[in-house]
């Protein structure tokens, strides 16, 4: 097993302990559900368009698209772990 260690600013913590919060609260509240339900929720919930975004940073406008391929034999949290390092 990997560890990675990442140093927060103050605002970054902020942040990370109010997404945790809420994802918290998200498995709570789906657990409660059936499997039927939760199938619902998240089809309901899913992010249905293509992950893009364009960013300019110093005067370049940089296009950002993602691709998942639903064929890969590598995990996600495997392949987070590489590009990490």
């Amino acid at each position: 097993m990997n560890i990675i260690k990442l140093e927060l600013t103050e605002q970054e913590a902020k942040i990370y302990d109010e997404v945790m919060e809420k994802v918290d609260e998200t498995a709570a509240f789906l657990a409660g559900l059936s499997h039927e339900e939760r199938v619902d929720w998240l089809k309901e919930h899913q992010y249905i368009h293509p992950i893009s975004f364009e960013r300019e940073i110093g005067g370049t406008i940089y296009t950002v698209k993602a691709h998942f391929s639903s064929d890969t034999a590598e995990p996600v949290e495997k392949k987070v772990i590489r590009i990490l390092n």
